[in-house]
């Protein structure tokens, strides 16, 4: 079985370059109220272990019978231990250090997907780290063009999405859905998470592919699309205009499999 990134960070893994307008000091005007996070305690003030009947369990397959009951999960705030080991088996040590921001892990995840559909995900929520390299604008004339250098920045994490094992992302989203669940809630959130990364995952299928340049300008501080369509994208989709279009067929394929395989 191939070692892969489980599949919900896969709407994630992208963005990790470029997750705001066109620069790595958004103008305060732009900036949105951060999500919640999950509480984090001090050693000393760490909560009692709660009795069993009332601890989050694994959600088990659709079909399957269990004869003893699986192991239950973690506290949401006490999860990251457990769940960078678990990612590590899967992604490997390296890369998950590379790419990973390790605290909140599963709060971060929840609400930056959540954030994908708004104006900008917030730096301070984003679990995966931002990519070194800064952004690049060519001239053409009087005009500014989104230079076709940039989609190297993103590379690396498309790299970890082509070969990707379906079985192992999918196990891993659903042995701790109930911690996305929660985390969920206490982000405000209502209903249930997996309708609201499907919705999250449509929108990102709704990117439009743009084969010409894409031309920006530069009002105050931050790099703005011209085109009035393409500046009214949600984020998500802006990142993966700003990828280019291959590396975005790669991230849309894989988002095409990943809703087909938790679909009802």
């Amino acid at each position: 079985m191939k070692k892969a990134v489980p599949y919900v960070l896969l709407v994630l893994l992208f963005a990790g370059a470029a997750w705001y307008s066109f620069t790595r000091t958004p103008e305060p005007a732009d900036e949105l109220p951060p999500p919640q996070l999950a509480p984090t305690l001090p050693d000393t003030q760490q909560p009692s272990p709660q009795p069993d009947n009332n601890r989050l369990y694994p959600q088990p397959e659709a079909g399957t019978e269990t004869e003893t009951p699986p192991e239950p999960l973690p506290a949401l705030n006490e999860s990251d231990p457990e769940v960078t080991q678990a990612l590590a088996g899967i992604a490997g040590t390296e890369p998950l250090a590379q790419y990973l921001v390790m605290d909140q892990v599963i709060s971060r995840v929840v609400a930056s997907i959540d954030s994908l559909t708004s104006r900008q995900v917030p730096v301070n929520i984003n679990p995966i780290k931002s990519a070194d390299d800064k952004f690049i604008v060519e001239t053409e004339g009087e005009n500014l063009v989104l230079s076709p250098q940039n989609y190297a920045r993103y590379d690396g994490y498309v790299a970890l999405l082509k070969d990707m094992d379906g079985d192992s992302m999918v196990m891993f989203y659903r042995q701790y859905y109930p911690l996305f669940q929660q985390a969920w809630e206490e982000n405000g959130g209502q209903g249930s998470f997996d309708d609201r990364l499907f919705e999250v995952i449509d929108n990102l299928l709704a990117t439009p592919d743009l084969s010409g340049p894409v031309y920006l300008f530069k009002p105050e501080a931050v790099y703005l699309f011209e085109d009035p369509e393409l500046e009214a994208m949600t984020a998500g989709q802006k990142v993966l205009v700003r990828m280019g279009s291959a590396n975005a067929e790669v991230v849309k394929q894989k988002l095409v499999e990943f809703r087909a395989t938790l679909s009802p």
